[in-house]
């Protein structure tokens, strides 16, 4: 106990040193700022610049160049060999917003007003910094045909609120159509409906205010006009707020930002507004938008939209990511948005999928993060690209901006330097020694009693082992080899049987010519990879086609192992928020004899779209309160689930009690500290009963089979023995650090093979995980740091982190209602790993040989050697980079057109739209 006293007093200083670390950041403001040698992306009229300057002077940029002189005086950043761009520009974010960004009392709350409520400390200001991002639309929420009012700011971090607004940004305001204002995912039980419940209700309430203001101002309008004598002897009309508030839009003083997703609501909404004489600014998220281009365009709407998010609710089905690249082929002004705290940490990234969904040049693609985005706020004329007279707003990046490999080095607001990786790197020793200094005077306090903090609970968001936090990978103290003796080994790989029922249709092919990387030992240049009925027969440089064989000539391709996603829910869920098409989780707290296998839909549209990103074999895995069931490994071709179940069951889950205290709630308070520890202790229980109970049940069926009596068959202690005799580990899924102890003290003593899911803390355990010889299935890499005083980059090292202790581990996507939808960015998820340090090629790994081996089908998967399954892409280059095509895939085997999916037919159905003319 008097470790979580300890964790009590260093979680609470823990947001004060995070404070104090980033405040005290040194923000560099030379007067005159001289940036040399640089690849300079101007966005602007002189496109890409190699070995070019730029000169800034009192925040502004002067004079861009070659060969300049630095002034007297000036600071000179050495950028050779860097790229350079404009700061990247969010136009739909939410952070940096205290206490919520909906209203939910009234469906028009136009009067509400984001600037009152900016929280200049969110320390999520500080981790966009660190991705590039420099300014960003603030927005109130979608619970509202018309929301509040918006806010565009500067990020800066350490100044007051009133420092971040842009004062000259063209007011907006946020409208939302669809299922957010009709409520159709968010219904309370016992509360009643709020009209309206339709997207006809949602137009109509539109019309209505829009009506309502006009009235108001024709009212102030006749006032107005009244002799002075008449104004005094009259009332005003009533002074409203929200009134005022529309009245600016029906003025043209106030554009319209408005959340939507279905081509009719984009479609009726425009027609909507041209009956007011208004125009549409931009719309949001817009995923239908590439259906109505041509109109977008003549209605002069712009668009800022997903890169590539779908399926999570109904309307985003046919959302696709050639989005942008459609509407902005059609002429429409498009911005690429995050809608998340984390994903605006990269928005580089994001532009660069308009390059591999679409086609588009890389100019363009970052235009959709950078001088398009501040057209569609009216802040062009200050930010968006670099220019003389503009701001100095730049990113310093490491390598080429849309490499997933690049890191920002250095961001820059106005001249002024708001982060700086060198910078954050070392002043990460400063916090590790003070997080020291502080639980030693915890422990031993001067004329206190040791041990005072005993029994008192950590704060949320600060749960687990006190460590050296701040830490940077590589200057932590090295740990034992890999190969040092564990202390007590929990894993032990035991083969999975592996089916494949269709190997008999897999024709002969030989892969000539191509760059193979095995991952089993040195890529093969001009190599051949053979097989026939599904497996490899021959792999080497320069060999001969198998006689009879398909030859595919693979010259300047790569041939690399099918991807494997180790945790996904594909499969499982079609459409997010559609009850019916949800197959992830059974009720009741004990669920060991589900599996998943059966109830994958071998027709669902996700599977192909997931397989064209090279992704050959996934987890399936459920979800739920505590004993999940078994997952499946699904291949992704066949035409039953029989066909698609490559192995079952893999692998047992529990949802592992949180030791998290939960300070808050969506739906209000949550119980108390006691109640949460009693369910907690109980739910522990509950877990420990299932496998005595098993085992009793195992030693009633030995001594019925020694002629005892008849055993009652149970299917829930059924599945349990292939557990209880190792068969089968436990994946437990865990993310704080007393989580992760607690389970590798239970399957000790239980006995049992264990294998840990999920990320957070797992850094924070890979000592003990290491010493127990536990893998680990690291759960999204693309995540936002769990505590204030975690180093920005904490979730992407992560995987470094576990290399360099000696863990096991292989990278995944995660599972549950994002499960299925975004299983296909799974190499971008090695790909961010990479980036912070992880060796390339063990990123590589992480998403073939290793899960592979962790899931115990090392033997036929993972890598390309002969008497493998023959899984494998086919791309023009590198997988883990985001502009790579992948050309083609074989699943064990068998090749699939990897454009015969939903979102290729949709692209090529609207690319061939008819275009209007380009009048309305």
């Amino acid at each position: 106990m008097k470790r979580i006293g300890v964790c009590l007093a260093l979680g609470v200083a823990g947001a004060s040193l995070a404070r104090g670390y980033f405040v005290e950041q040194e923000k560099l403001s030379p007067t005159i700022l001289l940036v040399r040698h640089a690849t300079l992306w101007t966005q602007g009229p002189q496109g890409i610049l190699q070995d070019a300057d730029m000169l800034v002077r009192d925040g502004k940029i002067v004079e861009i160049g070659r060969n300049l002189k630095a002034p007297a005086a000036a600071y000179v950043l050495e950028a050779a060999g860097k790229h350079v761009t404009p700061g990247l520009i969010d136009c739909h974010n939410h952070s940096a917003i205290r206490g919520g960004v909906n209203e939910g009392s009234n469906n028009v709350t136009a009067e509400v007003r984001i600037a009152d409520v900016i929280e200049p400390d969110d320390i999520a200001i500080y981790r966009q910094l660190a991705g590039g991002l420099t300014a960003a639309h603030l927005l109130h929420g979608s619970a509202n045909s018309i929301g509040g009012q918006d806010a565009v700011i500067k990020l800066r971090w350490g100044v007051a609120a009133e420092a971040l607004l842009v004062a000259d940004a063209k007011p907006g305001i946020k409208f939302a159509l669809g299922e957010n204002p009709k409520r159709s995912n968010f219904r309370v039980p016992g509360m009643p409906e709020r009209y309206p419940t339709s997207r006809m209700g949602v137009m109509e309430s539109i019309r209505e205010a829009f009506l309502a203001a006009r009235d108001s101002m024709r009212e102030w309008e006749a006032y107005r006009k009244l002799p002075p004598r008449e104004q005094e002897r009259r009332e005003p009309p009533r002074r409203d707020l929200q009134l005022e508030a529309l009245a600016e839009i029906l003025r043209g003083e106030r554009v319209i930002h408005s959340h939507a997703y279905r081509q009719d609501e984009i479609l009726a909404l425009m027609r909507v507004a041209e009956e007011f004489g208004v125009r549409i600014a931009t719309f949001q998220h817009v995923l239908e938008g590439y259906k109505i281009a041509d109109e977008l365009r003549a209605h002069g709407a712009g668009a800022s939209t997903f890169s590539d998010w779908w399926a999570y609710k109904l309307e985003a089905y046919d959302a696709i990511p050639y989005n942008g690249a459609l509407m902005h082929e059609r002429g429409v002004l498009v911005s690429f948005n995050s809608d998340s705290s984390e994903l605006a940490r990269r928005m580089n990234l994001e532009a660069a999928k308009a390059v591999k969904y679409g086609g588009l040049d890389e100019q363009s693609a970052l235009a959709f993060v950078t001088i398009h985005a501040a057209r569609q706020l009216g802040i062009d004329h200050r930010t968006g690209s670099l220019e003389p007279g503009k701001d100095g707003d730049f990113v310093v990046w490491s390598g080429h901006p849309l490499s997933a490999y690049s890191l920002v080095e250095q961001t820059w607001v106005e001249g002024v330097r708001e982060f700086d990786r060198a910078q954050d790197l070392e002043r990460r020793h400063r916090v590790a020694a003070l997080r020291a200094e502080l639980r030693q005077k915890i422990l031993h306090p001067p004329g206190g009693k040791e041990g005072e903090h005993e029994g008192k609970e950590a704060p949320p968001g600060q749960a687990g082992e006190p460590s050296e936090a701040a830490v940077p990978p590589s200057t932590a103290q090295a740990p034992e080899p890999a190969e040092t003796a564990p202390r007590r080994q929990i894993f032990e790989t035991r083969p999975r049987p592996y089916a494949d029922r269709l190997a008999a249709l897999g024709p002969p092919v030989s892969i000539v010519h191509a760059t193979v990387h095995t991952l089993a030992g040195p890529d093969i240049e001009d190599g051949t990879v053979s097989f026939r009925e599904g497996r490899i027969v021959e792999v080497g440089a320069g060999l001969p086609p198998l006689p009879g064989a398909q030859v595919v000539d693979a010259r300047g391709l790569h041939v690399y192992p099918g991807m494997i996603n180790a945790m996904t829910s594909l499969g499982l869920i079609e459409i997010g928020s559609v009850a019916g098409s949800v197959d992830l989780s059974e009720t009741g707290d004990l669920n060991p004899h589900v599996n998943t296998a059966l109830a994958v839909n071998p027709d669902s549209e996700l599977i192909p779209v997931t397989r064209a990103n090279g992704i050959t074999h996934v987890l399936t895995a459920p979800a739920g309160e505590l004993v999940l069931g078994t997952s499946s490994l699904t291949r992704l071709e066949g035409w039953t689930w029989e066909d698609l179940a490559a192995a079952r069951p893999i692998g047992l889950h529990i949802a592992w009690p949180s030791f998290r205290i939960q300070r808050r709630s969506f739906f209000g308070t949550p119980p108390s500290a006691e109640e949460q520890k009693r369910r907690r202790e109980e739910r522990l229980k509950k877990i420990s009963r299932l496998f005595e109970d098993a085992r009793a049940y195992r030693k009633a069926l030995q001594a019925e089979a020694q002629g005892g009596p008849a055993v009652d068959q149970d299917p829930r202690l059924e599945a349990m023995l292939p557990v209880l005799d190792g068969t089968l580990p436990v994946i437990a899924h865990a993310d704080e650090v007393r989580q992760i102890e607690h389970a590798l003290e239970w399957a000790a003593k239980e006995g049992v093979r264990l294998i840990v899911a999920g990320n957070g803390d797992l850094w924070r355990a890979a000592e003990r995980l290491r010493e127990h010889a536990v893998p680990v299935i690291v759960v999204s890499v693309l995540e936002n740091p769990v505590r204030e005083d975690d180093p920005y980059d904490a979730p992407f090292t992560l995987p470094l982190r576990l290399h360099e202790a000696g863990v096991r581990f292989c990278i995944a996507t995660g599972g549950g209602g994002f499960g299925s939808s975004n299983a296909r960015n799974l190499p971008y998820h090695a790909a961010m790993a990479a980036a912070f340090g992880l060796p390339r090629e063990e990123a590589l790994r992480a998403v073939t040989r290793y899960p592979a081996e962790i899931l115990g089908v090392g033997e036929h998967l993972g890598t390309i050697e002969p008497g493998k399954s023959a899984s494998l892409l086919l791309a023009d280059g590198d997988p883990l980079e985001i502009r790579t095509q992948v050309v083609g895939v074989y699943v064990d085997g068998r090749p699939v057109d990897v454009k015969d999916n939903r979102h290729y037919r949709l692209y090529e159905r609207y690319r061939n739209r008819p275009r209007l003319a380009r009048s309305p």
